[in-house]
């Protein structure tokens, strides 16, 4: 049985737990800056809590770690963990900043291929399917991407001046969507922004709507919209079109009933409020396939070099933004705009 440590104790950690449960693998030990904490979370699946995160890496029984703590201390505990010579899932961002990704990549060298980044939403069912049917050709060519992603109302304020910014937090899983859909490097980048749901996280100095166009040099065009409210539930859409023909991933209502009435011509059913109900299976198909690359010794599908990629595009648009100007792009993630 693989044996996993989990370092953080928090909503996702416990999700994570949850999954590597459900799957057969053994929690072993759990860390997190606040024993308690972690204390909780390790009593539910009979884990030790351990007292540093050396103490977890280094136990005789653990086989890999998952990474779900604060952000600012996911590339020391990457490193941490690689130089133990064990595999590593590490929850988004892989660093709080461009300059501290590339220096994280840098340092893992060969090994960064084995960084397991948890950009969750690719694998989704909806969304890998979209992926599949794009990859064999089932609409021909792809020529327009869209991607839309709006929660259903902001997070606390007191999240807003850690969070990074939308980019950042955010906008950072669909610009690794749009990566992984596009199978080409954008070339240039166009964002634009406004604060429109609530004007205090615009004093905080953060936007709470954005809308972002990219191109590449085959002449594939994606489109990223973001929101931090949707009265309607957690919008999660992707739609690709191609030369051929179109397909959808489509919000995924409880049923697929639709009841059209004089009074309504079709009342759908609400669609998921929260991002751990849309995205549930796809947290656990994420903790399988990472379960399956400690096991095989294979490379993650989406690494530490994704989680770059996605920094890079998160930090061109923050400067287009600040500029008002598109900005060109660089294959090896340089920051060509500073």
């Amino acid at each position: 049985m693989t044996g996993i440590a989990i370092f953080g104790a928090g909503r996702i950690a416990k999700v994570h737990a949850q999954s590597v449960a459900d799957i057969g693998a053994n929690l072993v030990a759990v860390y997190d800056i606040v024993p308690e904490a972690a204390q909780t979370l390790a009593a539910q699946y009979g884990a030790k809590a351990a007292g540093s995160p050396n103490e977890a890496i280094s136990h005789p029984d653990v086989d890999a770690v998952i990474i779900a703590a604060s952000s600012d201390v996911h590339v020391e505990l990457c490193l941490e963990v690689v130089k133990a010579g064990k595999r590593v899932m590490c929850e988004k961002p892989l660093a709080p900043s461009l300059k501290e990704a590339h220096a994280c990549v840098t340092q893992l060298g060969d090994k960064a291929g084995d960084v397991f980044l948890a950009f969750n939403r690719r694998f989704d069912h909806g969304h890998a399917r979209l992926e599949s049917g794009v990859r064999s050709g089932d609409i021909g060519n792809l020529e327009q991407l869209i991607i839309t992603s709006r929660d259903p109302y902001p997070p606390p304020m007191d999240y807003i001046p850690k969070s990074g910014g939308l980019f950042r937090d955010m906008m950072v899983h669909d610009f690794d969507m749009a990566r992984w859909l596009l199978a080409e490097e954008p070339m240039r980048l166009f964002a634009q922004g406004a604060c429109v749901v609530d004007p205090q996280i615009g004093k905080m100095g953060d936007i709470d709507s954005a809308v972002v166009t990219m191109s590449t040099p085959s002449g594939k065009q994606a489109v990223i919209t973001n929101s931090r409210r949707a009265t309607y539930g957690y919008d999660q859409r992707i739609e690709a079109f191609g030369s051929r023909g179109m397909i959808i991933s489509d919000n995924q209502p409880a049923t697929g009933v639709k009841t059209f009435t004089g009074a309504a011509y079709a009342a759908c059913e609400p669609i998921p409020e929260f991002f751990m109900d849309r995205y549930a299976a796809s947290y656990r198909k994420e903790i399988e396939r990472f379960i399956d690359c400690v096991r095989s010794g294979q490379n993650a599908p989406v690494s530490a070099l994704d989680g770059l990629h996605a920094a890079y595009l998160a930090e061109a648009a923050m400067a287009s933004l600040k500029s008002g100007q598109p900005v060109e792009l660089d294959e090896n993630c340089d920051a060509t705009w500073t």
